[in-house]
């Protein structure tokens, strides 16, 4: 019953989120002409690709994304299986990524205020490392305790990342090419996700949920040298809008 009831509510948060979409805006003014597809991805592509930062950016998320969804298809078995935690714990440490992403938004402008946007971007793949270290320390320590702080930084540093670097992104593209350039995001985020899942879920059925977990930290770890190794920390202000 209770997986059910679980099911039953995502589906009413999903109605109710439908309907909340009809009480959205009109676009102000008349629709231009829409430019052929192929032609607006090419535009946003080689923008981000000549743009440093949004191109550091997007390699990040791409590693970034990789390993999450290498883990996501992993967390269950590794609770369930090495961590020795019932339905209820796994459930509650899982859980715990999204109080980190309330958390996170929530203090999101304050921090902005007191820090840099390159702290904030660095936030996302070094907290992230450091919540992979304790998942690997889970399965020989206080696995429930370990799994809920790690679930907590994963949704806490990179919320602090989403929210700096769709500013930076707002600020360094032009008006008529940010659907283009956040199209071009997207696809490369979403594009990876598939292929960090199979990853994931490969390793684990071929060997342990332990290996899946290790390609996971790889690749959070992979992140956090991308974004040492870019402009991104040394922010100290957002550049003047494009």
């Amino acid at each position: 019953g209770e997986p059910r009831a679980a099911l039953g509510l995502a589906a009413l948060a999903g109605v109710v989120a439908a309907i909340a979409t009809t009480r959205l805006p009109a676009l102000p003014g008349p629709v231009t002409a829409r430019p052929k597809l192929r032609a607006a991805i090419g535009e946003g592509a080689r923008f981000v690709r000549r743009e440093t930062h949004l191109f550091a950016i997007a390699r990040v998320a791409v590693a970034w994304n990789l390993a999450f969804f290498a883990l996501q298809a992993v967390l269950v078995p590794l609770a369930l299986g090495p961590l020795g935690l019932g339905p209820a714990a796994a459930g509650i440490a899982i859980g715990a990524y999204g109080a980190g992403l309330v958390v996170a938004a929530l203090v999101a402008a304050p921090l902005a205020r007191r820090s840099t946007p390159g702290a904030a971007l660095l936030a996302g793949p070094l907290l992230s490392a450091v919540a992979a270290l304790l998942l690997l320390a889970a399965p020989h320590g206080a696995g429930l305790a370990l799994l809920a702080a790690g679930q907590f930084l994963l949704g806490f540093g990179p919320m602090l990342w989403q929210v700096a670097q769709t500013s930076l992104r707002q600020a360094v593209t032009p008006p008529a090419l940010l659907g283009r350039v956040g199209a071009t995001l997207q696809v490369a985020v979403f594009g990876v996700r598939p292929l960090g899942a199979l990853a994931g879920g490969a390793l684990a059925a071929g060997f342990s949920p332990e290996a899946a977990l290790l390609l996971a930290a790889g690749g959070f770890a992979v992140s956090l040298a991308l974004v040492l190794r870019s402009p991104l920390p040394g922010l100290r202000q957002l550049p003047v809008p494009a």
